[in-house]
């Protein structure tokens, strides 16, 4: 019985990312007959079959757990390219618009940056390709073209990245990577440096509460991280890169099929940022030194019935900023945050139940994080040790149109964490359970308009095109006791390019007071905590509208969203009530978020996109006056228009983006003697910024790419309050709305072998 027992807690290792071990289906052309002969393959992959004379086949399924594209090709028609999402098992695919000049080679374009009409669930995804539009050296780079995150700094001297969604701070989205919540706690400041952007195969951002698979903690959505598997990955892979601001980047990819079960990869980081820049004048580095090892083993195997992956993570995180030592300062201000991680995570699944529409899957994951900082006389250090197991069972039934998703799960969180001599540790123990039922529509059916019997019903019929994803958990907290997470996502399609979508759902989330807010240490302001504080609680609900459409031969789409945000608890970070205080405490009155973004994009000529974004947030909270304010530094207003052309040659490609940032409230400083009435009160000015690479194509193997970001040299003056004295109550970095840097070029070059 105790071995029985230890082998399945082995298994919880790992984790079934796919739903049944094959997928099937037939191939057509506009006219009903069978494509024999067709290639139906996975996009990206090496991954085929062929059609019978019926036009049917049968393709192994991919282990992820994203929505992919199967490519099916036939002589004298165009390519298609179709939507599969992970629980899908049987296709019927149309293939049409036959090529009548045979000599001319028609492809279809896959995009880059799309919301699906097909998922039920509010999904953009991100592909490889629009990673390859910025430099992407990280996660937090990778949405330098994306309307959805918002990316900035949370400091001038640290450094650290954040990110904003539906108008709240990047601690009320989940990040995940492969579906598995991590980097939670000690590393969340500098977790959008940890993730290379050569490791990214894809992103998806489900917004709202989205599913209650993956735990309790999404308030405002999920960011999850596909990264580059071995068996799809090239052979060898390195990407090189350097900029004007002294920063250097390597990393090298490193695969192996041992077989056709087998698979293992090696992905390696190294970067480094060695300058004494202060454009400002004020002794302070601009930006921080910086010195980061990252790397990543990952084995594969993939056997008709068991699916297995088992992975190591290693990384070594230096910083160091501050005062720029010289002889004129004798006791200069300093800065270091050294961060050292180390996980073991892996995923397994079992495909050979007789019903294809069954699997069982575990994942789990051990970290250990250790974190030593010192910001001037302030000293934070901790370890964290983390478990997160997950066992999931998937059942269809009823014409595989309904399914039943359950599992359980348990999180543990051991911190032993001090800042300066006061332990600020504790211990978290979270058993969970959750049932989830998703009702799949046939949407195709549903838009088929044909004259007579089947066809005319399956038009008709509402269930054709109403979609539901429907789940419930429920999570013991040793420290804040039962957690309830109702979720519900519904979505009718009024066509297969026409869906609208509502979801409503609910959110907890632990603080991290100091970890998560490492810019109120970059100040000398004393952090009080007002009361014992409460797990976060907040309720989200959305709208979401998406339309696909052809002018002419050109695809184009629009999308739009709204979302509330409230919250029934919250962790109040107060910087507005006293100047010289940060205070914490549980919500006294009212704080919400309602946003609102819409998304234009168009193809007007071929080679040439056109995306056009608005954003429009309006964050409120109450402070310790109980009245109900904008929360500061939160720009009302953004914009973003990209513009991307490749040659039709596809040797050259030119991109160009442009951020409008609206004008932000300022934190309350006007008692502070050392603040500038231009830079520190009232409102922030509204800013442009305006980035453009060019990247050339050498063929299948090598590209040379050079940019430069922030062209117009914008920055923001007087950063920094009363620099001259950065020992004294009144210093404070913490009060950045634009960048503090001036145009950077850089350079790169990315080279491999299939």
């Amino acid at each position: 019985m105790k071995k029985n027992l230890l082998v399945w807690l082995f298994c919880a290792l790992s984790y079934s990312l796919s739903f049944s071990q094959v997928i099937t289906g037939t191939v057509t052309n506009e006219n009903g007959e069978f494509l024999y002969g067709a290639t139906i393959m996975w996009d990206e992959t090496d991954i085929g079959t062929v059609a019978d004379e019926n036009g049917y086949f049968e393709l192994p399924k991919l282990d992820v757990d994203t929505m992919v594209y199967l490519m099916i090709d036939y002589v004298g028609y165009d390519p298609v390219y179709v939507e599969v999402l992970p629980e899908e098992t049987e296709l019927t695919i149309t293939v049409g618009g036959i090529n009548e000049l045979m000599e001319v080679e028609v492809a279809a374009k896959r995009r880059d940056n799309f919301v699906s009409t097909i998922s039920t669930l509010n999904i953009e995804s991100i592909g490889a390709g629009e990673f390859r539009k910025a430099p992407c050296c990280n996660l937090a780079e990778s949405f330098s073209t994306n309307a959805s995150i918002d990316v900035g700094y949370s400091d001038a001297l640290t450094g650290a990245r954040e990110i904003r969604m539906l108008g709240l701070r990047g601690t009320y989205t989940q990040l995940m990577v492969e579906k598995r919540p991590t980097m939670t706690g000690l590393g969340s400041a500098f977790v959008m440096e940890y993730i290379p952007g050569t490791w990214l195969h894809s992103i998806q951002i489900s917004k709202g509460t989205s599913t209650v698979q993956n735990g309790y903690q999404a308030i405002t959505g999920q960011i999850n991280s596909e990264l580059v598997k071995p068996f799809e990955d090239k052979r060898m892979f390195v990407n090189l890169y350097g900029s004007t601001f002294g920063r250097g980047e390597m990393n090298v990819h490193l695969n192996h099929q041992f077989s056709d079960k087998w698979s293992s990869g090696l992905l390696l980081h190294a970067s480094t940022r060695q300058n004494e820049m202060d454009l400002n004048d004020d002794t302070f580095y601009d930006t921080p030194q910086k010195t980061m090892y990252d790397a990543l083993f990952r084995t594969f195997y993939r056997a008709e019935l068991l699916r297995a992956q088992f992975n190591v993570h290693i990384l070594s995180d230096r910083h160091n900023a501050g005062q720029i030592q010289s002889n004129e300062i004798q006791n200069p201000y300093l800065i270091s945050q050294n961060n050292d991680r180390v996980e073991l995570f892996g995923k397994i699944g079992y495909l050979g139940f007789e019903d294809l529409t069954k699997s069982i899957g575990f994942i789990a994951e051990g970290a250990y994080h250790k974190l030593d900082s010192y910001y001037g006389n302030r000293h934070h250090e901790g370890t964290q040790r983390n478990m997160y197991l997950n066992a999931m069972f998937s059942n269809g039934f009823n014409g595989e149109r309904h399914q039943m998703d359950m599992g359980l799960s348990y999180t543990f969180d051991d911190f032993d964490e001090f800042l300066d001599d006061q332990d600020i540790g504790r211990k978290e123990m979270v058993p969970g359970a959750f049932v989830e039922y998703t009702y799949k529509p046939d949407v195709e059916a549903a838009s088929e308009n044909k004259e007579g019997e089947e066809g005319e019903e399956n038009h008709n019929v509402f269930w054709n095109k109403f979609g539901a994803v429907v789940g419930l958990r429920a999570d013991h907290h040793n420290l804040f006791g039962w957690l309830i997470t109702p979720r519900a996502n519904l979505k009718y399609n009024f066509s297969l390019d026409q869906v609208m979508r509502v979801s409503a759902g609910r959110g907890f989330r632990t603080a991290n007071i100091i970890a998560e807010n490492v810019s109120i240490l970059a100040s000398n302001r004393a952090i009080v905590v007002l009361e014992d504080l409460d797990i976060e609680d907040a309720w989200n609900f959305g709208w979401n509208f998406t339309q696909n459409f052809k002018v002419g031969e050109r695809e184009g789409s629009f999308s739009a969203d709204l979302y509330h945000t409230t919250f029934t608890n919250q962790v109040i970070r107060d910087l507005n009530s006293d100047y010289q205080l940060v205070q914490f405490y549980n919500l006294k009155g009212k704080s919400y978020a309602n946003s609102f973004l819409g998304v234009f994009s168009y193809e007007p000529i071929k080679g040439l996109d056109v995306k056009l974004a608005y954003k429009y947030n309006d964050v409120k909270t109450s402070f310790l006056d109980g009245e109900t304010q904008d929360l500061p530094m939160v720009a009302k207003h953004r914009g973003l228009i990209t513009v991307d052309y490749i040659t039709p040659n596809e040797k050259w490609e030119f991109n160009v983006n442009t951020q409008f940032v609206g004008k932000q409230k300022f934190v309350n400083l006007i008692d502070n003697p050392y603040h500038n009435d231009d830079h520190h009160t009232g409102v922030a000015p509204s800013y442009q910024l305006l980035n453009a690479q060019i990247t050339r194509n050498f063929g299948d193997r090598f590209e040379l790419y050079a940019g430069c970001e922030n062209i117009t040299n914008f920055r923001q003056e007087e950063a920094i309050i009363d620099w001259r004295n950065p020992f004294g109550s009144n210093f404070d970095a913490g009060h950045i709305y634009a960048p503090i840097t001036g145009a950077m070029g850089y350079i790169g070059i990315r080279f491999g072998i299939e």
